[in-house]
């Protein structure tokens, strides 16, 4: 009995301390898991089913000088799917194929794939969402995804590029200021759950301080849109391979508008080449619109006064074993002469007075050889030879535009310093960049800097104003009741180190009221076709085109008396109306008159030559389109509804944001003329 009660003592004592044991283990666990691994594991268990979701700001919007929008941003549909939850990938995929215009084969393989995520479609219309939720497919479902939208369509198209799917620039302005526009990217915590569908976010607030800013743009959206429909004219006109046009403000560097031919839609296109801005991205040789520079740099340096005479040779000179031609022979002429008959043996002996080294400071100075320093990506610096390796013949060419390659944005840069009084200022694209909290931001850019006097610079400008008169090269240029400074190009193209007789380069540059230039014009067509190739009669009637339009736009008054009867004459014209500064420029678009068409008199013009032909306003005019109701609809919906009608959109929204459903509009529903520009307020309907 003692034996086993003993025995018995032992095993509790045994099971008592095996106890203590594991409790102590337990213990310990417990403590290593509560304390000593809380942080760790905390982390682990966050990350199963914690997410830090990025919420990207809304970008920026890009504005012209007047605050009309060239690019804004809204929210559009996505459709997304779970494959795992899909009965029949194959069926889904023929009936989503059909409504979303995709290719049935590959959307059959994306919805077969057993994944738990797969993009349908990406940024919707609003009728093919719609379409999509009344199938109520299982595991097909939309999201809001913000889309950027150029209301003007093809307008500055070149200049402001494109924003990807994923809310980058791509290039233009979108590139060149993605950080500005694409603002700060903030994030929260949120909980999602296996298919890492949100379950709570915690603080998604779509806070003001991460938005992105706001991009103006010197560019007139007015002045843009007569550009590109004269340049775009004159190259289907002349069967152009390209056209380009800049105009520029001599007075503050300020790009007024750049246009290029072929353009594109951002809102559709993807093609790289279409996107290309001409303006900046190619180099030519300029021909004789170089005469301008070794004429204005010679009077500066005084070889030369505009009554030096020169004897042309009847056409003919040689240079060593090289021949130099003249287009119509002519014996002696002054130096004004030379520029208004555009006579190479002229400029290559002004060029020679003035000395090869003081030529090549002057293009220098003029700023040839270098990027302008615009700021927009993919600007070229052209080619300028060093010095020492023109040689007698390669002065010469140089002289009368052979043998150097500018772009069209620096030729135009340099005539604005002629037009300027002398003054050389960087070309400017961007205003002011407008930051959500009302903070305003000027871009840097270089200071002004004299390159040739006040005094050769007027005189450069009385001598152009030849070539645009009676014998001058470029009469196709004039505009009555103004006095137009300029002068033509004609250059022979390059291939396979030959000069191709087949391929011309055509251009003119000019600024006009020659007495007090408001604006300066380049327009270059590229490769024109036909039996019209030359400057002064492919390029000076779109300068012409575009000059006139402007001028009248601007309410610049003639300078001249009109020889036409009932033209109005300088006594009768209407005050001047200067370009305004960025800023001076207001913050909504054109006052609208009852129509909505505002204070642009070409769309005004244009309207009533319909009314008259359709017997008044209201018709069905053939060069009309139909305003949407837009009333009730989304942004996403208003701006789909104006993109198929032809009508352009702004937002009268001061806090910039076009939020809620549209209110109001102006002009009313109904017909107006093509251009026309539909303001629309959105809000909160009351209920």
């Amino acid at each position: 009995m003692i034996a086993a009660g003993r025995w018995a003592r032992v095993r509790i004592a045994l099971c008592g301390a095996m106890f203590v044991g594991l409790f102590v283990a337990v213990g310990k666990r417990a403590y290593t898991l509560q304390v000593g691994d809380a942080d760790r594991l905390r982390a682990m268990a966050e990350e199963q089913y914690l997410r830090e979701i990025e919420l990207p700001p809304r970008r920026g919007r890009i504005l012209d000088r007047n605050g009309a929008d060239l690019a804004s941003t809204a929210d559009v549909d996505s459709i997304y799917c779970n494959p795992r939850q899909l009965p029949d990938p194959e069926d889904a995929a023929r009936r989503l194929s059909l409504v979303l215009g995709l290719d049935r084969a590959d959307l059959e393989k994306k919805l077969s794939q057993r994944r738990f995520f797969a993009w349908v479609k990406r940024k919707v219309t609003p009728e093919e969402a719609t379409a999509v939720r009344a199938m109520k497919l299982p595991g097909v479902a939309t999201t809001r995804e913000p889309r950027r939208f150029y209301p003007n369509r093809t307008l500055a198209a070149t200049v402001m590029g494109r924003a990807g799917s994923d809310g980058r620039g791509l290039d233009g302005v979108e590139l060149a200021f993605d950080k500005a526009l694409r603002g700060t990217t903030s994030s929260v915590q949120g909980i999602r759950d296996a298919l890492g569908r949100e379950i709570a976010v915690d603080g998604m607030v779509d806070a003001p301080s991460t938005a992105g800013s706001d991009v103006v743009l010197t560019l007139d959206r007015y002045l843009t849109f007569i550009t590109e429909r004269a340049l775009a004219a004159g190259a289907a006109e002349h069967h152009a391979k390209g056209a380009i046009s800049i105009m520029m403000d001599p007075h503050t560097g300020e790009v007024l508008a750049m246009a290029s031919v072929p353009t594109f839609n951002p809102n559709d296109s993807t093609g790289e080449a279409e996107a290309r801005n001409r303006a900046i991205t190619d180099t030519y040789e300029p021909g004789s619109t170089m005469k301008t520079f070794t004429i204005a740099a010679a009077l500066d340096a005084g070889a030369v006064r505009p009554d030096s005479t020169f004897d042309c040779m009847m056409g003919r000179m040689m240079v060593g074993k090289y021949s130099i031609h003249d287009t119509h022979p002519h014996g002696v002429l002054t130096v004004a002469e030379v520029l208004k008959f555009s006579s190479n043996i002229g400029a290559t002996k002004i060029a020679r007075r003035l000395g090869r080294d003081a030529f090549a400071e002057a293009l220098a100075r003029f700023g040839f050889g270098r990027p302008t320093g615009i700021g927009l990506p993919g600007e070229r610096s052209g080619v300028v030879r060093p010095v020492d390796k023109w040689g007698d013949i390669g002065f010469a060419n140089i002289s009368f535009g052979q043998g150097i390659a500018v772009t069209p944005l620096q030729m135009i840069a340099g005539v604005s310093a002629i037009a300027g009084g002398g003054i050389y200022r960087q070309p400017r694209i961007v205003a002011r960049i407008v930051a959500p909290d009302g903070t305003v931001e000027t871009p840097p850019f270089a200071p002004d800097r004299r390159v040739i006097s006040a005094a050769a610079a007027r005189s450069m400008l009385t001598i152009m104003r030849g070539v645009t008169e009676p014998g001058g090269t470029a009469r196709a240029a004039a505009i009555p009741g103004y006095t137009v400074a300029g002068k033509t190009g004609t250059a022979q193209k390059v291939a396979n180190g030959h000069y191709d007789s087949s391929k011309w380069v055509a251009s003119f540059v000019g600024a006009v009221p020659a007495e007090e230039p408001r604006v300066a014009i380049i327009v270059v067509l590229d490769e024109p076709q036909g039996q019209l190739h030359q400057g002064g009669q492919v390029a000076a009637p779109i300068f012409k085109e575009i000059a006139e339009q402007t001028l009248r736009y601007l309410h610049v008054p003639p300078s001249v008396p009109v020889a036409s009867t009932g033209k109005a004459t300088h006594d009768e014209a209407p005050p001047a109306k200067a370009v305004a500064t960025a800023d001076e420029a207001p913050a909504t678009d054109l006052p609208l008159d009852d129509d909505g068409l505002g204070e642009d008199p070409a769309l005004a013009e244009k309207w009533d030559e319909v009314a008259g032909a359709e017997g008044g306003r209201g018709g069905n005019a053939p060069d009309a389109v139909q305003v949407p109701d837009f009333t009730g609809m989304s942004l996403g919906q208003a701006i789909h509804a104006a993109h198929r009608s032809g009508v352009e959109l702004a937002f009268d929204d001061p806090q910039g944001h076009a939020t809620g459903v549209a209110l109001r509009q102006r002009p009313s529903p109904g017909p107006a003329p093509r251009g026309v520009v539909c303001r629309v307020a959105f809000g909160r309907q009351a209920n």
